[in-house]
């Protein structure tokens, strides 16, 4: 008991990101549906590997971003790895630590695949697997790989509706054997007090920052042209204690920005040393990219 009141006593003195107070823009990558972002995550400071939620053998399933200092971002596609069996549904997208051009990728229904890229302007299939939590019914739309030096941990999410609490689901994940453990604990349910809509998801996408911190999207959805709202949460923080990853949740449901009037629906985040990347899945209208600058 003493030592769960110091793990809490600690957790509460864990960094947390700090963002500076200054405008930021979105910026059109492509005005068509398969435009849209429902993840993202870095390659190095210029460029970010993207996902898109498609379903058609034709339709693209996997592009670069690529945005320089000072210039506008652009996507350029990628081949899918495999031409007989394309993924259904990804969803988001995960570097791995420490194996450089590797990448988790999720589908809805729970599939990871793990890929690399390659220099012919495509991937290679390393190795697949289900998550341990994943059914038939499964709608997922977070994925996030995050390391205390060998020891990672993989977190995943059930979007949730209306009526339905997403679920954070983690557990260990041996980077080398692609083995995945099962949860140890149940998950973290989370209903998100914004966007206030029938059709509102409230976790839309995950990231993790350097210090622990998880960071979730909460959407709304109502048709393929809008209008979108979204806001961005603190979830609560993870730390490595003793070979023990301990969860402690943030019971400040506040949203610690919203996004009312942009018409975006935020589905892909990834942190990098200048801030928060944001990206959108705007359904006919196409997808967006910000940052969200840090101090």
């Amino acid at each position: 008991m003493q030592v769960k009141r110091l793990l809490s006593a600690l957790l509460l003195l864990l960094p947390c990101t700090i963002f500076a107070e200054q405008a930021m823009q979105w910026h059109l990558l492509g005005s068509q549906k398969i435009n849209g972002i429902s993840g993202i995550s870095g390659i190095d400071e210029e460029h970010f590997l993207v996902v898109h939620d498609r379903k058609k053998p034709n339709e693209p399933r996997l592009s670069i971003v690529t945005w320089k200092k000072g210039e506008k971002p652009f996507l350029s596609r990628l081949d899918w790895c495999d031409s007989d069996n394309f993924p259904i549904d990804l969803e988001a997208v995960t570097a791995i630590p420490n194996y450089p051009k590797e990448y988790l990728v999720l589908e809805s229904k729970g599939k990871v695949t793990r890929i690399q890229l390659t220099e012919n302007n495509s991937c290679k299939v390393l190795a697949d697997f289900d998550l341990p939590t994943a059914t038939e019914k499964s709608n997922m739309e977070g994925l996030a790989l995050y390391c205390f030096d060998s020891d990672c941990i993989l977190t995943w999410a059930e979007r949730g509706d209306d009526k339905t609490p997403a679920k954070l689901s983690w557990a260990r994940f041996d980077t080398k054997e692609n083995d995945v453990e099962s949860p140890e604990t149940d998950p973290f349910e989370f209903n998100a007090p914004y966007p206030e809509a029938s059709d509102h998801r409230s976790i839309s996408e995950l990231a993790i920052d350097n210090s622990g911190n998880v960071w979730a999207s909460a959407i709304s959805d109502p048709s393929d042209v809008g209008s979108f709202k979204s806001a961005i949460y603190n979830l609560g923080a993870f730390l490595h204690h003793e070979n023990q990853i301990v969860w402690n949740p943030n019971k400040n449901n506040v949203p610690f920005v919203r996004y009312e009037k942009d018409n975006v629906k935020i589905e892909g985040l990834v942190f990098t040393a200048n801030g928060l990347i944001m990206a959108s899945e705007d359904e006919v209208l196409g997808g967006r990219i910000a940052i969200k600058p840090l101090k």
